[in-house]
């Protein structure tokens, strides 16, 4: 037990040394960073745009409202925001793969997972979160959640599972690249895409969309579920049950596809 919690320590110290390190070498180039946040701003307020123009014509989507939407984005707006600028460096796997720059890593004397997922740091998930964060504090004030310290700490809770299972279901779909040969790998593309339908309440869509969220890609423990529990949505308790299990599930998953893609990683050669 005493080794385990040390291994966990000594991996916190080392991915807040290079995540500093990726922090250093970005704010170099302060104009892209300027950028970047008026790209965010743009793109989220289109997004928000569109939903704010469907509930014009429509009070209601399935029994949520305008602003339990909104609360419904919240969580997607902050995991995705959470995997850009913690653990962005799972978009690069493709491209170190194909430019054999994955070999640098393996002959450190350090965690290969723990390098790929701190290979790169985007402030563009930095904005994401602080906009999801006001996104948040707006809606909730329009809707009927208990205000206490245990619903507080529930909320956490759900934001935590919410970016565990966002970052290994990218990671998953990167690790791909280890079997696909050519310079692209779609499939990170496809999940994020896919994230774009969760915005929405999943009980909208037919039983196969509502199956493929559920359980294959899980949108829905991100934040159909925990927001809906939140809200005293009918039904949300049982899948809610299972959000520990799915963490888990993904985690060990993305490990096995780490190890198996390593195994048959051959280098420049």
């Amino acid at each position: 037990m005493k080794s385990i919690l040390f291994t966990c320590r000594h991996n916190l110290k080392l991915y807040g040394r290079l995540q500093i390190m990726n922090i250093r070498s970005i704010t170099q180039y302060r104009a892209d960073f300027f950028l970047m946040l008026c790209f965010t701003l743009f793109s989220q307020l289109c997004s928000l745009s569109v939903i704010g123009i469907i509930y014009t014509n429509i009070p209601q989507i399935a029994g949520w409202t305008l602003w339990e939407t909104l609360l419904l984005y919240s969580f997607l707006l902050f995991s995705e925001g959470s995997v850009n600028f913690f653990f962005q460096g799972s978009w690069k796997i493709a491209e170190m793969i194909n430019l054999a720059d994955l070999d640098r890593f393996l002959i450190r004397p350090l965690p290969v997972g723990l390098q790929l997922l701190t290979a790169r740091i985007d402030f563009d998930g930095l904005h994401k979160m602080f906009l999801a964060t006001v996104l948040f504090l707006l809606s909730q004030g329009h809707c009927n959640i208990c205000r206490t310290p245990g619903t507080l700490l529930l909320l956490l809770f759900f934001l935590a599972e919410a970016c565990m299972i966002r970052t290994c279901m990218i990671w998953i779909a990167s690790c791909a690249s280890f079997w696909i040969e050519g310079s692209k790998n779609s499939l990170n593309f496809l999940v994020i895409s896919l994230g774009e339908l969760a915005k929405y309440p999943l009980s909208i869509y037919p039983f196969p969309l509502r199956a493929l969220f559920g359980y294959l890609i899980p949108y829905a423990f991100v934040s159909f579920y925990p927001v809906g529990y939140l809200l005293g949505k009918p039904g949300m308790t049982p899948s809610l049950w299972l959000t520990p299990v799915i963490c888990l599930i993904f985690f060990f998953l993305s490990r096995v596809a780490l190890h198996a893609g390593l195994k048959r990683y051959e280098s420049a050669t």
